[in-house]
């Protein structure tokens, strides 16, 4: 049951508007016709059987007064008078029911052999037909009902309250049997020594009901088309009203939801009524207006802050060979201190720090018009190794950081040296600003299935879980002294511009190793 009440619930959640509308009130609808038709149906019911029973009390008095008026007459009853009366309309099986000692004759009446004969044998008749009636009729003042089947299919039951006691449906086979008591009128006391009101006998009879079960059966059949019409009718209105009012109109502002959210303007162009779909299109016009001078100021901000981080990010990257220009520079000015060997190695880092200013320059000039073009060149590993010296060597010999580069490669890589150079630079700087004060930054050059691998491993206070799956994203960042969170994003675009990859381990106060996987071979 659980499952079918959790199926139901499922099966309603995922349906479309018009069908929940439908599952909602098709039901409640239907029990509440249902219910008026069966409330009617018992309602027609019980005045019918009310019919009956002043059909058959009106039938019983009608015999009463008869019997009295032709006794007062002729002084008798005629067997004559009683088998007429024993069928009138659609009422059968009337019966009078007495007992001899009951009538209480007078003196006169009681002498009369004759009339005490021919009262003994209707007395006897009638009992034979009745005798399971019994002699309380003769203590009854009010009538008494009962629903009897004249096939014998059901339990005869006896009607006290009409409203209470009668039957659901009312079938062809059942029958109202009456009993209706005669009670001695004053008129009466004259022939019998009883007093006013004493119950002299009884008419019994049965109504059959097959007619008053077809009429109602008819009239149920009537209701029941009333009604499926009625339904059929109204699911077309409502269908109709639905599909106009409803949901056209929330068509109409769906698709204008989707064309807004696809960046267009001015998709309500359609007028609306004025209920609450007119009122809920003009706040999508609303909302349009100001979701356009959001995107406009969304827009502008936007390009300030790419601006703003783009300078950001070149003066991050150009602090380095500014760097070594700056220490080249001084100690080129006590040229006669220095000798030729190290006057020329300073000129070189001069010269290689001018050329990478300018390839940030270049660079910068690619990213504003969306280029993205590298110099591939085939480049010897140990000048790889001899450049990262030169550079970051000069710059880490006078701090705290111990700078090493390891190499156990030989040959040649296709790479862009400039632009490959300035993103395991990036790796350095950051591992650089992960160094709270003294540390070891290690650079290690090694090959693997004609892969040849960077790694720069430092012993800094690490990366932050919390981050690891949006490392690589633009503007993340993790506490680095200045930093825009570009750098990493930078250089994973470069490595797989590349065709390799960049990965990294890191344990929280021990350090981070990133790992740079670089085909030796490409092919141009």
């Amino acid at each position: 049951m659980r499952l079918l009440k959790s199926a139901y619930s499922a099966m309603f959640k995922n349906a479309s508007l018009p069908i929940k509308v439908f599952l909602t009130f098709f039901p409640l609808f239907f029990t509440t016709v249902a219910i008026i038709s069966y409330i009617n149906y018992s309602t027609t019911q019980e005045e019918m059987m009310f019919q009956v029973q002043n059909a058959a009390t009106a039938q019983a008095n009608t015999i009463r007064e008869s019997i009295v008026n032709m006794m007062i007459t002729n002084e008798r009853v005629e067997d004559s008078f009683l088998r007429k009366i024993s069928s009138a309309g659609d009422i059968k099986n009337i019966s009078i029911l007495f007992k001899l000692d009951s009538l209480h004759l007078d003196e006169g009446y009681g002498k009369d052999t004759a009339r005490i004969r021919r009262l003994s044998r209707r007395e006897s008749a009638v009992w034979e037909r009745h005798a399971d009636i019994g002699t309380e009729i003769f203590s009854l003042h009010q009538p008494r009902w009962f629903l009897i089947c004249s096939k014998h299919i059901h339990e005869t039951r006896q009607i006290t309250d009409l409203s209470r006691d009668k039957p659901t449906f009312i079938q062809t086979c059942e029958e109202m049997q009456a009993l209706v008591p005669f009670a001695a009128e004053k008129k009466c006391t004259e022939c019998h020594g009883v007093q006013e009101g004493a119950v002299l006998g009884a008419a019994v009879m049965n109504v059959p009901l097959d007619a008053t079960a077809a009429h109602l059966g008819d009239n149920a059949e009537r209701s029941l088309y009333i009604f499926f019409g009625f339904i059929a009718l109204s699911l077309v209105v409502n269908a109709f009203v639905f599909r106009k009012f409803i949901n056209t109109p929330l068509r109409r502002l769906l698709h204008a939801i989707d064309e807004i959210g696809k960046g267009k303007t001015n998709v309500i162009k359609e007028k609306f009524a004025g209920d609450e779909f007119g009122t809920l299109a003009v706040a999508f016009e609303q909302m349009e207006e100001n979701l356009l001078q959001l995107k406009q100021e969304a827009m502008k901000n936007e390009r300030l802050s790419a601006l703003g981080q783009m300078a950001s990010s070149i003066v991050h990257d150009f602090r380095n060979p500014m760097t070594n220009l700056t220490l080249a520079i001084e100690q080129l000015q006590n040229i006669d201190a220095i000798s030729p060997e190290r006057r020329e190695r300073m000129f070189k880092i001069l010269y290689d720090s001018i050329r990478r200013i300018d390839g940030m320059m270049q660079e910068l000039l690619d990213y504003s018009s969306g280029a993205s073009v590298l110099q591939y060149k085939q480049h010897d590993i140990d000048g790889i190794v001899l450049a990262l010296n030169n550079e970051y060597g000069l710059l880490f010999q006078n701090s705290a950081i111990e700078f090493s580069v390891n190499n156990s490669c030989t040959g040649v890589i296709a790479i862009d040296k400039e632009r490959f150079l300035r993103a395991i630079g990036n790796l350095i700087n950051n591992a650089a600003d992960a160094i709270a004060e003294k540390g070891k930054i290690s650079v290690t050059m090694y090959e693997h299935d004609s892969i040849v691998v960077f790694s720069v491993l430092d012993n800094g206070k690490g990366i932050p879980k919390e981050i690891h799956e949006t490392l690589f994203e633009p503007f993340v960042t993790y506490g680095k002294k200045k930093g825009t969170g570009l750098g990493l994003a930078s250089v994973k675009r470069l490595v797989e511009l590349h065709n390799g990859t960049i990965s990294f381990t890191s344990e929280p106060g021990i350090g981070t190793e990133f790992i740079v996987n670089i085909p030796r071979n490409r092919t141009f």
